[in-house]
């Protein structure tokens, strides 16, 4: 009888160590929450942010996401209406839009390169992106600029 006491009370400290480094790590990054809005989640297609690049010497960015296209056999319009701010306020906008052929349920990465005014490496991140993918509006909050030396190459 002891040592099935003994057995449940170790069972007990372990699960209550495993859910408390869980709410430690969901505090943890509760800081640098991105948000992400995509009304057309599962329905329509499935939004991914993949990372915000900025490039250390041309002062400039590019958005990597991923879609998935969940209509049926139906390409995408990415990027309609793209404006973003920065933490200081300034706005970022492209009137650009590219069409993707995305079939039903495959992954389509997306890389936008953001021009405009010239972005000082003080910024760490971006405020708030919008853009449209067809008639879904995307709204990005609170995305960290990874700050790098880009080769042309890369681009």
């Amino acid at each position: 009888m002891r040592k099935l006491f003994l057995l449940s009370g170790i069972a007990m400290i372990v699960l209550l160590s495993t859910s408390c480094s869980t709410i430690y790590q969901k505090i943890k990054y509760s800081s640098d929450t991105i948000e992400i809005s995509n009304p057309c989640e599962g329905d329509k297609l499935d939004f991914k942010l993949i990372s915000l690049i900025g490039d250390k010497e041309e002062q400039t960015m590019v958005l990597n996401f991923r879609i998935i296209n969940r209509d049926v056999n139906k390409d995408l319009n990415v990027g309609e209406n793209f404006v973003c701010y920065d933490t200081e306020g300034v706005e970022h906008s492209a009137r650009m839009g590219k069409t993707y052929q995305a079939r039903t349920d495959k992954k389509v990465f997306v890389s936008i390169d953001i021009p405009g005014k010239v972005v000082p490496k003080k910024v760490k991140k971006m405020s708030a992106i919008t853009f449209k993918i067809d008639d879904c509006d995307i709204q990005i909050k609170n995305v960290p600029i990874i700050w790098k030396r880009i080769k042309k190459e890369d681009k």
